[in-house]
């Protein structure tokens, strides 16, 4: 999942985007069906760490993976008979894994093509939350994918987010209207 901050609201059913009023502005966003299942289905999360500290981040391997869990996706691409492309699959468990965490990124990159086309700003940086925020490989790899900074958000939780909008808006835009 991926938002930006917009003045202006963006929907698109047929890749899934959607707006929520946010302080003056929108966050506009869509999900890819990619992400941590994918991970999970070939990797323990043991794993993750111990491969990922074996990845150099600034040497990618370019093989060209659309990782998917399974058949269909929503966004950035509107595909539903679309199939995971995980393939050639190297010999190396690493650089399996780095290969499918370059994938990911470069569906995150093309989401925020796919936002810029429709109108939304591009991102000048990206703070990333969740399961993920804690591996510094993956976030290398995603700065280097993506040309802007990503960094750890002060609270990783992906729930905490959503608590400060609950709660009034994000801190200095003043309250959210709805």
């Amino acid at each position: 999942m991926l938002k930006v901050y917009s003045k202006h609201p963006l929907v698109s059913s047929r890749y899934g985007i959607y707006s929520h009023r946010l302080g003056d502005g929108w966050l506009t966003g869509g999900a890819s069906n990619t992400g941590g299942a994918v991970l999970r289905t070939f990797f323990s999360d043991d794993e993750i760490v111990r491969f990922s500290q074996e990845i150099d981040p600034m040497h990618p391997l370019d093989l060209g993976y659309y990782p998917l869990p399974a058949a269909g996706e929503r966004f950035p691409r509107s595909a539903p008979e679309m199939q995971p492309v995980l393939q050639p699959r190297p010999d190396n468990p690493r650089d399996f894994l780095q290969a499918i965490l370059e994938g990911i990124a470069a569906i995150e990159a093309e989401g925020y093509g796919r936002l810029t086309e429709l109108g939304a700003p591009f991102p000048k940086r990206v703070y990333t939350s969740g399961g993920g925020a804690v591996n510094e490989t993956w976030r290398r790899i995603r700065q280097r994918r993506l040309g802007i900074p990503v960094l750890q958000a002060a609270h990783t939780e992906a729930a905490y987010g959503a608590a400060l909008i609950a709660r009034g808006g994000i801190p200095g835009s003043g309250p959210a209207r709805h």
